[in-house]
């Protein structure tokens, strides 16, 4: 019997709903490093000073701001750095008026002039205030935070896979929440902005193999026919974590403060780990019978099974084998051992793989099509997520909705993908997101609300595409190469995380509706080739190359 079976036989015990449980909280918090440089990094709402006009506790909103600072045509708002060259001959105040409110005739609209000192909308602080990076030729050190932080995941998934592999899911679980609490709370305490980017960096490469390791460790501890339920609502805890980061920005509204409240409970994993197992198929792969069976034995009697006495002997022969004296074969699983532990010791060489991959016109046309999938759904997700700041009203309550849309979107995803075809749901959803964020630049300002429900829509379908893409990019390969190419494809898709902190910069300069345009024409184009990608729902999967190049389409 192997460890489906086995599992199969188990069911679903209280035991690993609590262990899931806590991979769910894990997940919530993992979810914070990868978006924390939105609060962070926000830019702000701010206007030049002018000693002449501005009282001893000046306000942002004025009557005299047209007066004394242009505006921006782009996005009607007074520029942030520039102002009108104040006349010296009025000292008198002759042209301020008895309220204090600056006359025409005050300032040279002729003449613009830089400003050194600014008066905020808010009382809100982020590295903008912090560090002094004001004015828009700076703009561009505030994507920057975000680009350092894609470079950290673009770094840090490759190397959190090795590891894991080496030394199990659980052990990123752990190393990898502990290290990204350490690393963002010493951030909170950057002196400057280039301190600041290298623990972020550090940050983002500690946190990027958490997502992942933990999730392959739930759905790896439950039967196959819990894995659908199990992952579906893991996978709800994770948008949870930006909604709350959301709700603690718009409450607290100083970044340094924020960071810590959100960083430290990450260290309350470490309490976690003599609960939370090991992955039982890192553990089935690296022979460790005895641990499997402490594990297994666990979920049994949690389940209320019952132990056998017919896998006794394969755990004594593997204690001897192994020198290993234990007691755990007095707690050890109801069922036999025979087939558990065999592993695969046959491993492709590079040029071996790329030979397999070029000798194959549709696989090599397959990868092409996938990446560029990838690379779309990566940057129209994040990027919604991190322009829904720029969005007119409360950009932190933008930011609690933009990402709560996705548990509604997991869970039609769930149903979606049990009664549709995997080709029409991939496709569907990216054209869905893409006419939505088109249609977003084509309905007036007058309607705020309806500009929201699109841009909400096109984020609730582009997570519906990116929770689809996982299965799908495992369905359409075959299993010779199906980790591989899956790796190949998805690390193009972190090609689009990087570009996504630039959409901010792109909209600042070309204006708010040119990032929002280009999601649309992506995501529709990427929506028109998944029409090319094979069906594979209900069907099984392929082994080799030749079968995955003659499947046949429903």
């Amino acid at each position: 019997m192997d460890l489906d079976e086995i599992l199969n036989n188990f069911g679903l015990g209280t035991y690993q709903v609590t262990v899931c449980t806590i991979i769910g909280l894990v997940l919530m918090y993992s979810n914070i490093s990868p978006l924390s440089y939105a609060i962070t990094a926000s830019d702000l709402k701010y206007r030049c000073e002018i000693p002449q006009c501005d009282t001893d506790n000046p306000s942002y909103n004025q009557d005299w701001l047209n007066l004394a600072i242009p505006v921006n045509n782009r996005t009607n708002e007074p520029y942030k750095c520039l102002k009108y060259h104040y006349i010296p001959q009025n000292t008198n105040k002759t042209n301020i008026s008895a309220n204090s409110t600056c006359m025409r005739g005050a300032f040279n609209v002729n003449r613009k002039e830089k400003c050194n000192k600014w008066v905020f909308d808010e009382m809100e602080r982020t590295i903008v205030n912090d560090f002094g990076i004001m004015c828009e030729e700076n703009k561009w050190k505030l994507s920057m935070v975000g680009t350092v932080n894609s470079v950290g995941q673009f770094v840090g998934i490759p190397l959190s896979g090795y590891i894991s592999d080496k030394y199990g899911r659980k052990y990123i679980f752990i190393t990898g929440t502990v290290l990204s609490a350490i690393f963002g709370t010493i951030k909170s305490f950057a002196a400057n902005y280039y301190s600041f980017l290298v623990f972020e960096y550090l940050d983002s490469m500690a946190s990027s193999g958490v997502y992942a390791a933990t999730f392959v460790l739930a759905i790896e501890f439950v039967s196959p026919r819990s894995r659908v339920l199990v992952s579906t609502v893991v996978g709800c805890f994770y948008p949870m974590g930006a909604v709350i980061m959301g709700f603690t920005a718009y409450v607290i509204l100083d970044w340094r403060i924020i960071v810590r409240i959100l960083y430290l409970p990450g260290l309350l994993v470490l309490g976690a780990a003599w609960y939370v197992p090991e992955s039982l198929r890192w553990l089935q792969t690296e022979n460790r019978v005895a641990e499997v069976a402490k594990v297994l034995s666990k979920v049994a009697e949690s389940n209320g099974k019952t132990i056998p006495d017919c896998v006794k002997d394969a755990l004594v022969v593997n204690i001897k084998a192994n020198g290993n004296v234990t007691d755990t074969f007095n707690r050890i699983i109801p069922y036999c051992f025979k087939c558990i532990f065999q592993t695969n010791k046959n491993q492709m060489t590079c040029r071996k793989l790329m030979r397999e991959i070029f000798d194959s016109k549709e696989l090599l046309l397959r990868i092409i099509n996938c990446s560029f999938c990838w690379f779309t759904i990566t940057l129209v997700y994040y990027g919604l997520s991190l322009t829904s700041v720029e969005f007119s009203g409360n950009k932190y309550f933008n930011f609690m909705l933009v990402n709560a849309v996705e548990l509604p979107a997991s869970l039609t995803l769930w149903y979606v993908m049990e009664n549709f075809s995997r080709r029409k749901t991939q496709a569907y959803s990216f054209f869905f997101s893409g006419i939505g964020c088109i249609m977003v630049n084509l309905i007036s300002e007058n309607y705020t609300w309806m500009k929201l429900f699109l841009f909400l829509g096109s984020k609730f379908a582009i997570t519906m595409s990116f929770n689809a893409m996982y299965v799908y990019t495992a369905e359409m390969f075959p299993t010779e190469l199906r980790m591989t190419l899956f790796g190949i494809t998805s690390m193009f898709g972190r090609m689009g995380v990087m570009f996504a902190p630039q959409m901010t910069l792109l909209s600042a300069y070309f204006g708010q509706y040119v990032p929002i345009l280009l999601f649309g024409i992506l995501s529709i184009t990427a929506g028109a080739l998944s029409f090319f990608f094979p069906e594979t729902k209900d069907r099984k999967l392929p082994d080799t190359v030749k079968q995955a190049e003659f499947e046949v389409e429903i």
